[in-house]
């Protein structure tokens, strides 16, 4: 898929839409009694089930990443709450799990069956909201018999354990409808792993089948701490931000990085609003607005960040504040400076970057 239909406006239905529409075709067949088209239905349907999802990511030695989310706290229809999928060595990662991105990640026919690992860059609920579904999607996906590991900055624990606690009673549910031969219950489990980087000093959190994961330390305070993570894998890089102000951190630790996914406020609009909502009455939506302004980063500094560090392509995510379709970019793409050799684009829910071994980065959008 070309990259002109990335920057086309949103399609008019979504993956609920299709559902609907399909079960209304179902019913309108079985209604006319043509028993032979709903079973080829059914049949090649099936033949997707059997295959698993995206297979062909799985076996190649490139990096797949996958954005299934986009979003921010404030509501956007078009987007999930942050997540980004790492595809890399035959198994898949979650860099944060927000707010509707396991819908996104099924959507998209993400391998889930194959998740070996979820990383949160900090604890802000719209980036954890959801560490309770990915460990039960992939657990329903898989029938996997063991633990899923959590990797976070200190904390992490505290926040594995209440998740754990709240789906104690739907663990057991499942097993017991389900047997333990076909839903063990160590499956639904997560093991946290604190990881604890320092400015200068990164933290190698995990190194297994070719692929290498750093924690680092970024700005977020008073959200204390916040990490952001870099996979490398068969010579290629990918960084996530998570939340951040400007961090020359994260700019010498991302340093030629192939890929960097990076978070972005932006800041005049925001400081405008709040002026606003002041001049109105509103004072404490004024302050909370105001607020976000010093632990976010603006797209100029990203930009200049990923300059500096010889980042190959940088797409924004965490978009605030929410604007539709191609409104995101004339807001996030202007005004950036000088950009270098810095592919810059705009990250949409489904947005899939393959890095091959050999070089290069292709993309497409996902449906």
């Amino acid at each position: 898929m070309p990259l002109s239909r990335i920057e086309k406006e949103e399609r008019l239905s979504s993956h609920k839409h299709r559902i609907l529409g399909s079960l209304f075709i179902v019913l309108i067949v079985g209604a006319l009694g043509c028993g032979s088209i709903l079973n080829a239905m059914m049949s090649r349907n099936l033949d997707v089930v059997a295959e698993g999802n995206r297979p062909e990511w799985l076996v190649d030695d490139a990096i797949h990443v996958v954005l299934c989310g986009t979003g921010a706290p404030l509501l956007d229809p078009n987007r999930a709450g942050p997540c980004t999928a790492v595809i890399a060595g035959g198994k898949m990662y979650l860099v944060d799990v927000g707010p509707g991105s396991t819908e996104r990640s099924l959507e998209y026919r993400l391998p889930l069956a194959q998740l070996d690992g979820i990383f949160l860059t900090h604890f802000h609920s719209d980036h954890i909201g959801e560490l309770g579904e990915a460990m039960t999607q992939s657990w329903l996906a898989s029938g996997r018999d063991t633990s899923l590991d959590v990797y976070g900055p200190d904390g992490v624990t505290d926040v594995v354990d209440g998740f754990l606690q709240a789906y104690s009673r739907d663990q057991v549910y499942r097993t017991a409808h389900h047997t333990q031969q076909y839903m063990p219950k160590e499956g639904d489990h997560m093991t946290a792993h604190p990881v604890s980087p320092s400015i200068g000093e990164d933290a190698e959190v995990f190194n297994k089948d070719g692929l290498r994961v750093i924690a680092i330390r970024v700005d977020h305070e008073p959200v204390v701490p916040a990490v952001a993570y870099r996979f490398e894998y068969a010579g290629r890089s990918v960084v996530v931000s998570g939340d951040t102000d400007y961090s020359e951190n994260l700019g010498r630790a991302s340093h030629g990085a192939d890929l960097l996914v990076h978070e972005v406020l932006e800041k005049k609009i925001v400081g405008t609003m709040s002026r606003a909502m002041r001049d109105r009455g509103l004072d404490r939506q004024a302050k909370l607005a105001g607020d976000v302004l010093d632990y976010h980063t603006s797209p100029q500094d990203a930009v200049r960040l990923a300059r500096d560090a010889d980042v190959s392509t940088l797409v924004f995510t965490h978009l605030v504040p929410p604007v539709p379709g191609m409104m995101a970019r004339l807001v996030f793409l202007s005004e950036l400076g000088e950009k270098g050799d810095v592919d810059v684009l705009v990250g949409k829910d489904g947005m899939h970057f393959r890095l091959d071994p050999e070089g290069g980065i292709d993309r497409d959008l996902l449906d």
